[in-house]
Parts: structure tokens; sequence; C-alpha cells
């Protein structure tokens, strides 16, 4: 059986949920019931010479290799996040360009999203979790990377191109 609700009904029950208690009631059950999935953040950048920056991870344990990010915080947007570990990692500053990729990926399962930027001038200083930050020759990336990391600097390189190296803030 289906049940047509008239336009009436369903207006008076959209403004009677954005009353208290039923507000507060629909966002709690949303947090209750609705799924909840990891998401990280990645950073495409290049050098004047093309090259990408590749941090060696202490924590990544398939591929040691891969771009500077990591995971966001609750509530956290993907670009504050990607400017927080970018600061953690290496203590650089960045201007963050467009988005370039997402997919889901896994284990654990993720959501990832990488952006385009440009690094500020700046020393580079390593936290704990990163072994070594390196500048790659696209030719000699080191092996193995994750098929995301690859697809994003290719994509990232030719966004790059196409936006003639200007950087683009967000």
């Amino acid at each position: 059986m289906n049940i047509q609700l008239t336009d009436t009904w369903k207006e008076g029950l959209a403004r009677l949920i954005r009353r208290r208690p039923f507000k507060g009631l629909l966002a709690w059950g949303v947090r209750l019931i609705v799924p909840r999935q990891r998401v990280g953040v990645a950073l495409v950048t290049f050098n004047e010479n093309e090259e990408v920056l590749l941090l060696r991870h202490v924590f990544h344990t398939a591929s040691s290799w891969g771009l500077p990010g990591g995971w966001l915080n609750r509530n956290e947007s993907p670009q504050d996040g990607l400017v927080r570990e970018l600061g953690e990692e290496t203590g650089r500053e960045l201007i963050i360009g467009p988005p370039i990729q997402a997919a889901h990926e896994g284990p654990p399962s993720h959501i990832v999203m990488a952006y385009l930027g440009w690094l500020q001038p700046g020393p580079m200083r390593l936290n704990s979790e990163i072994i070594e930050a390196r500048w790659f020759d696209l030719d000699r990336l080191p092996q193995p990377l994750w098929s995301f990391t690859e697809s994003a600097i290719s994509a990232g390189l030719s966004l790059k191109r196409l936006l003639a190296d200007e950087p683009v803030a967000q």
C-alpha cells in the first residue's frame, strides 16, 4: 500500500521537526543511525622542476611513501584538515587549490580527497610521524605507491599545467 501525503501535511511535518525538542531528536537520530566514514585528505604539490613532494611515513605499512595529509578530525573541513596536517607533518604553510580527486579506498575503509596546492616558503620541520620528505621526479617515483597516489599526482600535474602554475586559493 502506497501512502500519498499531501504537500500541506509535509509542510506541517517539516515545521514541526524544525522546533524543539524534535530538532534535537532528529540530530541525535542522524548521529545514531547514519553510518560514519573515515575521511582523509592529501596534498599534491610540485616544485619549479615539476617534482612532486612525497613523505615517508612511520605508520604506512603497505607503502611507506605517500602524499602529505592525514585523517580529518570530527567536524573539520577538508581544507582546514589539510592545512593542519601539512603543518603538523612538515611545519609548512600552503595555498590550497582545487580538489583534484576523491575516492573510496581501503583498508581501512575510508574516503580520501586530494587537493592541488602550493607550499609557502620556509624550512621543512618533520614531526615524529615522518621519516623523510623528498621531491621526486615523476619518472622516478618510489615504489610501491598506492594507485590513488599515482592517479592524484597525474591529475594534479594536468591541472597545474592548465592553471599555468598560478596559485588559486579556494
